[in-house]
């Protein structure tokens, strides 16, 4: 039986998956500590199957920490659902574990909620030196591939004032905690990757941007370089995952196209066998788990989810300005 908010609950409830973060997550769990306004709030360390003890003694960076531990690694989107869960915050924000919050980064995203019209909130995406922006929001691709909206950027050119974007980036939103659960959660055999684009499609409400909330975030503890293989797998077989379960036929068409395109010219860039085996592996599984996904959303909310994908080639301009076209 899930814990129900009540007398006494937190206002929020702050949930982090952490896998072998023994080098990062004790710089988060500071940050949180010391950056986080709400009074009432608490911290739910969902340790998935890290091997290095990284979850052992939270409380003593932040008090109001507190560990969830499974001895396998369950991957980030069951282990936000289980987080979730166990939460008791009238709210829940969803932070990466190797991620270092700046001051005040909560009452923000809280303060959007206020407005019902508001299903999730997110906030600014930084470099570890908190000069360049790595996502204000994020768009969908065509090829249901998520990306930073103004990465690469310097922090000076984020939106001055809080603007609806399609989709939240999972390292920094949040969400009410009663919404989140009748929606399902995260949608698990994605595993990780993609799955704020899957919610944010499916949430009723709007998704907007607050310049007033940053995290600091250094890429790399999780899964490994931009292109590492464990990206690729996921990447690949989520893009196509995502494409069945929420697009229209003549879009779903187009958007395993381009799916291919992209990962061909992955795959020339890199020139690398192992490369190459986790992208057909992604292919293979994704393919084959394309057809089950047909019946997860009615026509119309395909439509309006084929809505808010990006132009091709706007798409093609924006792999231009980041230099992988």
């Amino acid at each position: 039986m899930l814990d129900q908010p009540g007398a006494g609950s937190p206002e929020l409830s702050i949930v982090l998956v952490n896998h072998n973060g023994a080098s990062c997550l004790p710089r988060t769990l500071d940050a949180l500590a010391a950056n986080t306004a709400t009074e009432e709030a608490e911290c739910i360390v969902v340790d998935s199957g890290s091997a290095d003890g990284s979850w052992r003694d939270v409380e003593r960076h932040w008090k109001k920490a507190r560990a969830l531990r499974f001895a396998e690694n369950i991957g980030f989107c069951a282990g936000c659902n289980r987080g979730v869960a166990a939460a008791r915050g009238r709210r829940v924000a969803f932070v990466n574990f190797d991620g270092e919050v700046e001051p005040g980064w909560d009452l923000p995203l809280g303060g959007l909620l206020d407005d019902p019209s508001v299903s999730v909130s997110t906030g600014l995406l930084l470099s570890s030196d908190g000069e360049t922006i790595q996502a204000a929001g994020l768009d969908i691709a065509p090829n249901t591939a998520v990306v930073g909206r103004q990465d690469g950027m310097p922090r000076s050119a984020a939106p001055p004032t809080p603007v609806d974007v399609p989709a939240a980036t999972g390292a920094l939103m949040m969400v009410r905690r009663d919404d989140f659960l009748a929606l399902g959660g995260f949608y698990e055999p994605f595993f990780m990757y993609g799955e704020e684009a899957d919610y944010c499609l499916r949430v009723p409400g709007r998704v907007v941007f607050h310049p007033g909330s940053a995290m600091r975030h250094e890429y790399g503890h999780a899964s490994g370089p931009q292109r590492s293989v464990t990206r690729l797998y996921w990447g690949s077989r989520n893009r196509l995952i995502n494409a069945a379960r929420h697009l229209p036929p003549a879009t779903l068409a187009k958007s395993v196209v381009a799916s291919f395109g992209f990962d061909a010219l992955t795959l020339a860039q890199l020139r690398s066998r192992s490369a190459a085996s986790a992208v057909a592996r992604g292919w293979r599984d994704g393919l084959r788990g394309m057809r089950g996904e047909r019946r997860a959303r009615p026509a119309g909310e395909r439509r309006r989810a084929a809505r808010r994908l990006t132009s091709l080639r706007a798409a093609i301009a924006e792999q231009r300005r980041l230099g992988r076209l």
